[in-house]
Parts: structure tokens; C-alpha cells; sequence
């Protein structure tokens, strides 16, 4: 596991019991979160594809990494807008769709219900696999409204993006 993705599970994971403030898709940390993209303040709405882009952010402080012509840090506050990122960069990042067992933890998990997580975990024999997710709750909603530890199945997973920076 690269130094980038071993940064960007353990800020995710830092992150876990986040919670928005009633359900207005805002609060202190949400709202950072929202910042995170290209939105107006006026346009913020479901930010599970908001922190994502907070994590990658912040993950990219972290490590020092650079952004350059070929790699430029998400935006978008579109979960299934993150394959159109991602097919965008470099070779520094890779899609698969449809996405199937080679699943690893650090991988961006595109949901076919229009969501996106980060897996912790490879699939089981069953394909399950856990996930750290924004907007989310323990019974796997897509507007849960808070970063919480999941269980998903493959058959639920649209594609799969992966970090190759070191």
C-alpha cells in the first residue's frame, strides 16, 4: 500500500462519526467538506462526493503530493462525476467499470446508486467489503448525514478507482 492511499484511509477514518446538523446537509465539519468542491455556497446539497474530494484534499497536504497537468485533485460534488475525473488524469489514477473482486482497501467505491465510498477492505468470498462513507448511516443510506464505517456488496459497485501515486 502506497504512502498516498495509507494517508488517505487513516484521514477517512479520522472522520468517522461526522455528523451533519439535523438533516440540512450542513454543520461545521460537512460544510469544509462542501468547500472541498466546486459548488456555490447557495448549490451545497448530499456531500458524500464532497468529502471525498475533502479527503483527497487533505491527503494531498499531507503527502506533499503535487498536482500537476496530469493530475488535478476532484471537484465535483457528483459521485458518478468522479469516473469522468478519473479517466481524465494521468496514470495516477485507474478506473474499472464494472468494477469486480480485485477491490483493494484505499479503492474509491462509485456506487450504481449514485454514491461513492472508500473501501477498507478486499471483497469476502461473498463479495462484501467495508467502506468508510459521507452521508451515509449504519443502514447504508446515500443521505444518512453522517461519515460512518459500511458493508456493501460488489453487485452494488458501478466502478472502482484506484491511486497509483506513491
Amino acid at each position: 500500500m502506497t504512502t498516498f492511499v495509507k494517508t488517505l484511509l487513516t484521514i477517512a477514518h479520522q472522520e468517522i462519526g461526522i455528523t451533519e446538523s439535523g438533516s440540512s446537509n450542513r454543520g461545521p465539519r460537512v460544510d469544509q467538506y462542501q468547500q472541498a468542491t466546486w459548488l456555490d455556497k447557495k448549490d451545497w446539497g448530499a456531500w458524500c462526493a464532497a468529502f471525498i474530494c475533502w479527503v483527497i484534499r487533505e491527503t494531498i497536504k499531507q503527502t506533499n503530493t503535487k498536482e500537476t497537468a496530469g493530475f488535478k485533485r476532484p471537484r465535483t460534488a457528483g459521485a458518478w462525476d468522479f469516473e469522468r475525473w478519473s479517466l481524465a488524469q494521468d496514470s495516477t489514477t485507474q478506473t474499472r467499470k464494472p468494477a469486480g473482486q480485485d477491490i483493494l482497501p484505499g479503492d474509491l467505491i462509485v456506487f450504481k446508486f449514485s454514491h461513492i465510498g472508500i473501501a477498507q477492505s478486499t471483497p469476502d468470498r461473498q463479495g462484501n467489503f467495508t467502506t468508510i462513507e459521507g452521508n451515509s448511516n449504519s443502514k447504508g443510506s446515500r443521505t444518512g448525514g453522517m461519515v460512518c464505517e459500511g458493508k456493501r456488496n460488489i453487485s452494488q459497485v458501478r466502478s472502482r478507482i484506484r491511486f497509483t501515486l506513491s
